[in-house]
């Protein structure tokens, strides 16, 4: 039962990797990721992104001002509902602004976790536990 819970958390620990360089490129291509807070932001700094990072709380009317120079936005908020919710508001929010979003990496990140992580900011506690 150890071993089949060490090889899944060592998976999980890869798709981290893997996750956080597919972003990493996303960045270079000119893309902004958008999270929840200043914990989030952090989390993501410490698992290796590199690219621009905004907080729902950097920004208020003047979203497209913020992300000026992004080609699309990668809405990362938290996997439970209330993130979900955030995730609608900032979609319509940006949209009429010109702003492209996109939920793909936040849906990826979903689907890896299968509901044991809901929060962005404990993906770094994981990494840094499991390194």
């Amino acid at each position: 039962m150890i071993d089949k819970r060490r090889r899944i958390l060592q998976a999980f620990s890869s798709f981290l990797s893997d996750y956080v360089r597919d972003l990493n490129h996303l960045s270079e291509d000119g893309w902004a990721v958008l999270v929840e807070g200043k914990r989030d932001e952090s989390a993501l700094r410490e698992l290796g992104f590199k690219g621009r990072l905004l907080t729902v709380s950097s920004f208020g009317r003047g979203a497209a001002e913020a992300l000026s120079g992004s080609k699309k936005v990668a809405i990362l908020t938290d996997l439970d509902r209330e993130g979900g919710v955030l995730a609608s508001k900032f979609i319509k929010k940006l949209a009429q602004e010109g702003v492209k979003t996109s939920l793909a990496e936040r849906r990826r990140l979903q689907v890896a976790t299968r509901g044991v992580f809901l929060h962005i900011e404990n993906l770094s506690r994981f990494a840094e536990s499991e390194a």
